[in-house]
């Protein structure tokens, strides 16, 4: 196994990268398609919203079983059945008939999709450790988030030429290509006897003693709300700029790409920052200018007329104060048990998709046309976020 993981290690990081890529483009893509769905199948807004949500459980489901599956039966086949499955839901999503069917489709890819996502984390952590995991998850991060920040122009670029069946149609190629590549050069980074036979007293005993570490779970529940207070916005400025306030498809475009390019641009800076600064210093003023923002996105809910530019400003203050505590603070939760990497992995991703999915469905339940729920329902998130995550970085100095 070591002579097959060296002569190809150095292609494992771009397959992840593809693979990912594949995944993350999956709500940027279809995200500009969003009226037109409401439009083509006859539903309102709520119902719409209910694609992210389902997308997201139907990951938090799933990852709760991929860690300990990979940390029991290898890397490798859990990545293959969980792509596998990704490109089954995006065929459902191309073909769907009716609202029931496409939401179905959105199920099944959330269930596959938490595969390559948490699976691929584990795989690095299997081969690189210390700052060179830190700097490669960087990197990677990076340019998904720059992928992803171009992801909007093209979906408006489908939706307007193709129509909304485009968008699912790229991905389901995506999910393909990332199955081929997984299937085809991925080598096995977990050996045998490194492995537990899986059971559910297992799989419990994982997840109890990942869950009875207060710093393991501050750090990640802190990080998900900050995540899932994105993704809020993400989720619901297609129908609030294109179908109340009358943006143009283009426009919509440079709104979302502003915002998650902006995550891309500073990502790259993140082995700067860490050679040349106190990061932990650094990180605390982050999160201070995030709360900020996030108090700063609800005073415009509440005291001005909806307008997407400043809207979007004050959210790309949010997304500069968001990106050290990501890239630093998940990989040093994924180190904390080296025995369980895989398992953490999955917990970190389950809970992050358990608090996207619940707040997604709190905005769409919420949303009345206006900025204001959904800046309310920002705000709360940040500030149940920020103590948590101070305190970690406070013991994160203390062990230094």
């Amino acid at each position: 196994m070591f002579t097959k993981l060296a002569k190809t290690s150095a292609l494992v990081p771009i397959i992840i990268l593809v693979s990912l890529i594949a995944c993350w483009i999956e709500l940027d893509l279809y995200a500009p398609s969003f009226p037109q769905l409401m439009h083509y199948f006859e539903t309102n807004e709520q119902v719409i919203q209910w694609t992210l949500s389902l997308n997201f459980f139907g990951f938090f489901i799933s990852s709760l079983f991929c860690g300990p599956l990979a940390d029991s039966y290898g890397r490798r086949p859990v990545l293959v059945v969980g792509t596998a499955i990704f490109a089954l839901g995006s065929a459902l999503c191309v073909f769907a008939p009716s609202m029931f069917w496409l939401m179905l489709g959105r199920l099944v890819q959330g269930i596959g999709v938490s595969a390559p996502v948490s699976i691929c984390m584990a795989v690095i952590a299997d081969i690189y450790q210390g700052d060179r995991q830190v700097r490669l998850l960087s990197t990677i991060n990076s340019t998904v988030t720059i992928v992803m920040a171009a992801a909007p122009i093209a979906g408006v670029f489908l939706t307007d030429n193709f129509g909304w069946r485009s968008n699912f149609i790229v991905i389901f190629a995506g999910a393909l290509l990332s199955t081929a590549l997984i299937g085809l050069l991925i080598p096995e980074t977990h050996e045998k006897e490194q492995r537990t036979p899986f059971s559910m007293k297992q799989l419990i005993s994982a997840y109890s003693t990942l869950m009875s570490s207060k710093f393991f779970m501050f750090l990640t529940l802190g990080l998900c709300f900050m995540v899932a207070a994105y993704f809020v916005f993400i989720g619901i400025i297609p129908l609030l700029f294109m179908e109340e306030l009358k943006v143009d498809i283009k426009s919509y475009a440079f709104y979302q790409g502003a915002v998650v390019g902006l995550f891309a641009v500073l990502s790259l800076t993140i082995p700067l920052v860490m050679d040349r600064f106190d990061v932990n210093k650094v990180m605390r003023y982050s999160l201070f200018l995030s709360l900020l923002s996030g108090i700063g996105l609800f005073l415009l809910g509440a005291s001005v007329s909806d307008h997407p530019l400043p809207i979007t400003l004050m959210m790309c203050a949010y997304v500069t104060g968001l990106v050290l505590p990501c890239c630093v603070l998940f990989a040093q939760a994924m180190d904390m048990f080296p025995t369980l990497r895989a398992s953490a992995s999955s917990l970190i991703q389950s809970l992050r998709m358990l608090t996207m999915s619940f707040a997604t469905y709190v905005a769409g339940a919420l949303y009345n046309g206006s900025f204001l729920p959904i800046g309310l329902v920002i705000m709360l998130l940040i500030a149940i976020a920020f103590p948590m995550i101070m305190s970690t970085i406070r013991e994160r100095v203390r062990a230094n």
